[in-house]
């Protein structure tokens, strides 16, 4: 499935749940929760082994076990309970809370995003943060794993360059405000009615 199907799907799904009563800004916001849990389950695994801190008794795995009222019950335990993680974990889920109460509609979104594997979509291959394999590397007309090579056209400043941790911190910023902006734009819509 590519990734045009993909978001054709997602969409598709948002319009079953606004007819159930999930504003278009809820399903949003469950979203960005549930690609985070299955995405931090993905780079947890080889090639990745990353570890993002959620508790074990919170990860995709064991939500994605769940069926009928203990999906529901087990998902607003892990929204508040990884919201009083500490650092970037809970920053994110700060204040989150369930908008898709239907067990069987929460299920079947779930189910979607299980099938599909997100740490391999829209991948920048050409951009800043490619991976070059060692066949790559050797073929250059220089063999050398120094990267200042690698550089972007639009920095105009190449040595005072963001470390990572402000650009993450950055992007946290940004999709809490957004989906402030989305909550603002769905209470207007419902008449003021949250």
């Amino acid at each position: 499935m590519n990734t045009a199907s993909i978001i054709q799907k997602i969409w598709s799904y948002c319009d079953v749940l606004r007819d159930v009563g999930v504003s278009y800004g809820d399903y949003l916001e469950q979203l960005t929760y549930l690609l985070f849990l299955k995405m931090a389950d993905e780079y947890g695994k080889p090639p990745y082994n990353r570890d993002i801190g959620i508790p074990e008794e919170y990860t995709w795995p064991k939500l994605k076990k769940q069926r009928g009222a203990e999906l529901e019950s087990f998902y607003v335990k892990l929204l508040r309970e990884l919201g009083r993680q500490k650092g970037m974990l809970g920053q994110i889920f700060t204040k989150a809370q369930n908008k898709i109460q239907d067990p069987a509609m929460l299920y079947r979104v779930i189910d979607m995003i299980d099938k599909e594997q997100w740490t391999m979509m829209g991948a920048d291959l050409k951009g800043r943060w490619r991976k070059f394999n060692y066949e790559e590397i050797i073929s250059r007309d220089k063999a050398s794993l120094d990267i200042l090579w690698l550089k972007d056209a639009n920095l105009t400043d190449l040595d005072n360059l963001p470390e990572p941790e402000v650009l993450v911190e950055e992007i946290v910023e940004n999709i809490a405000a957004a989906l402030a902006s989305f909550r603002e734009v769905a209470s207007e819509l419902n008449g003021g009615h949250g």
